[in-house]
């Protein structure tokens, strides 16, 4: 913090909070039906953003985040996964206190877990499948790619990590 510069009130930083969270989440749910709607096979095909580094094609996620495990049949299992997460926030809440990053890293995290919960109880296919709308590919230069992602991961993994460098700087007691 800057000399002289006063602390957010805690209402200030709850609203920092619930304004990044909705952000996120409406974003993230917004890309997600963009691409179910214009990118989805057979009507649309992928978009080239960057060759060789970016595009955005559809993937439809029966699993679990980046792929690592495939398909996962009853999509209610991620509801004690998504409690978990949640609890972990709450959790960081009480120990972290106040600062306006910590409030920014909780929105992300809130707002990118509800997103792909939502998807995961409510996006079904046209086979019955639930699963997560993914849709962004960054290829590698020495080729092959990055599981196909979307913006709640995205802000699930920013979120994790401006919370764990919060965290870091804590006294020990």
């Amino acid at each position: 913090m800057l000399k002289n510069q006063q602390p957010l009130s805690a209402r200030t930083q709850w609203a920092l909070f619930g304004l990044v969270f909705a952000a996120t989440l409406a974003l993230d749910l917004a890309t997600k039906h963009w691409a179910w709607t214009q990118l989805r096979p057979p009507s649309g095909g992928p978009w080239v953003i960057w060759p060789g580094v970016l595009e955005f094609a559809f993937a439809y996620n029966r699993g679990t985040a980046f792929s690592l495990v495939r398909e996962v049949a009853n999509p209610l299992v991620f509801l004690p996964i998504t409690a978990l997460v949640l609890a972990w926030v709450g959790y960081t809440i009480h120990k972290i206190g106040s600062g306006s990053v910590r409030f920014i890293g909780l929105g992300l995290v809130v707002g990118g877990a509800l997103g792909n919960l939502h998807d995961r109880l409510f996006r079904i296919d046209a086979l019955g499948d639930h699963g997560v709308v993914d849709f962004i590919v960054v290829h590698y230069p020495w080729g092959g790619s990055w599981p196909s992602f979307n913006l709640a991961d995205s802000a699930l993994v920013l979120g994790t990590l401006i919370l764990v460098w919060a965290l870091r700087k804590l006294p020990t007691s």
